[in-house]
């Protein structure tokens, strides 16, 4: 594929470094001579300086021919107008980041269907809404239609899981272990492995049954009545409107007035204080002592992780770390903040689906990406079809949790055959991926 990149910022280098060894024709347009220099010294990638925005660059640089064009930078009103640009042009498919809704409603925007918005903070919003709606996990993501469900959790010490092999181990009917967070990295369980005591695990299986799979893991919840968020910002905004959709109440502390009173305007039922959400002193007059979800969602990621740590000192019963920095994730392990967030993966998923073929539903990248939560629709003529499942050598390093047929969830073994049309949840490590790809690439 040819595909163009403008902005070369957290997320469009993170675009360009998850695409750059699958062989595709990227070419990054970046106004930053020091990002341009960043980029030709770091990756095999045409870096050039200049306006995304500016026909001449973007027809020398032939657009005309773009499979794909990513339109990635901070600017709102740049990619909608570099985008508009280049489909104009000729590109074939053009995305738009796209912080605030009123930009994302432009009519240029909508009256071109092959020109597709995309929300990173609302994407962000989204993955912490879901987290407070399974209090105890680090992760919830939901699947074919919400008929499967993948939870991250950390079993209990006091959990009868360990000391034994998976295999003598009887979990709850119609789940299965997929992954296990381990001395930073993903191990793909097999029969005979051995849980650790304080090792993270990941999970598929259906979401009416997620009561019982954390009660054997040890993991008690309680239903989510109050969050504090720090930072009223385009995350801020889109989760504090989501959480009082659902009847939580929601308090958000923002140093700045101005961007306090427009929240208060726009999410009336939320309450805003206007302060430092590294003052102890405002903490607690936020209520962070009695709050089930700590928040930190400002754009700063050095008064993200203080005021998650002054909040878990304070009583917070869980907190929620945004960090846009990737160096920062090992300064959160390290302080033993469990709930951190990236940004720039939650929409690495996405961004990638729409470079790999049609067979791939959706993907979710784990683990800071090395590792993936891929669904795999089975079409006619992929290689999968017409053999039982022990015969179809699986990468060794991947894991079926689950298989939707129809209303039915499958939980294979050997003797099991794909149908055509049937939805399979993967769970893999990044580098077998294209082995993946090929085994469920069909026809149709």
């Amino acid at each position: 594929m040819r595909i163009f990149i403008v902005g070369a910022g957290e997320v469009g280098l993170h675009i360009a470094s998850s695409l750059v060894g699958e062989g595709h024709d990227l070419v990054v347009i970046e106004r930053s001579e020091t990002k341009v220099a960043e980029l030709q010294s770091s990756l095999d990638v045409l870096a050039i300086l200049g306006d995304g925005c500016d026909a001449e660059t973007l027809k020398s640089r032939g657009v005309q021919n773009a499979d794909l064009f990513f339109a990635v930078s901070n600017d709102d009103a740049a990619n909608l107008l570099a985008a508009l640009t280049a489909k104009k042009l000729g590109a074939a498919r053009c995305v738009v980041r796209v912080g605030s809704p009123y930009h994302g409603s432009n009519p240029l925007l909508r009256a071109e269907p092959d020109i597709v918005p995309l929300y990173p903070e609302k994407l962000v919003a989204q993955e912490i809404l879901g987290l407070t709606r399974v209090p105890g996990v680090s992760k919830a993501r939901y699947f074919h239609d919400r008929k499967l469900v993948l939870l991250k959790a950390r079993p209990s010490s006091r959990a009868d899981i360990y000391d034994r092999p998976l295999k003598d181990i009887d979990g709850p009917e119609g789940w299965i272990l997929t992954g296990i967070s381990r001395s930073g990295s993903i191990v793909i369980p097999r029969g005979d492995t051995v849980l650790r005591p304080g090792e993270p695990v990941y999970a598929v299986g259906r979401p009416d049954s997620i009561p019982a799979f954390l009660e054997s893991i040890g993991v008690s919840s309680r239903p989510t009545r109050k969050v504090v968020i720090a930072g009223a910002g385009q995350v801020g905004a889109w989760l504090a409107q989501m959480l009082i959709d659902e009847r939580i109440e929601v308090t958000v502390v923002q140093r700045g007035s101005r961007r306090a009173f427009q929240l208060a305007a726009q999410v009336p039922d939320a309450l805003v204080l206007r302060g430092d959400a590294t003052d102890p002193k405002m903490l607690r007059e936020a209520g962070v002592g009695e709050a089930d979800y700590f928040v930190a969602a400002t754009q700063d990621d050095e008064t993200n992780i203080l005021s998650s740590l002054l909040s878990r000192e304070l009583g917070a019963n869980s907190v929620i770390t945004l960090y846009h920095r990737p160096e920062f994730l090992s300064v959160l392990k390290a302080v033993r903040i469990d709930l951190p967030l990236s940004p720039r993966l939650m929409i690495a998923g996405t961004i990638l689906r729409m470079v790999h073929r049609r067979e791939i539903q959706s993907l979710d990248l784990v683990e800071g990406g090395d590792a993936e939560v891929v669904e795999f629709e089975v079409r006619e003529r992929a290689k999968v079809l017409k053999r039982h499942l022990r015969d179809l050598k699986f990468p060794r390093e991947s894991i079926i949790g689950a298989v939707v047929r129809g209303d039915e969830v499958l939980i294979p073994e050997g003797n099991f055959k794909f149908q055509k049309g049937d939805g399979c949840l993967v769970f893999t490590r990044t580098e077998s991926l294209p082995e993946l790809e090929s085994m469920f690439r069909g026809k149709g």
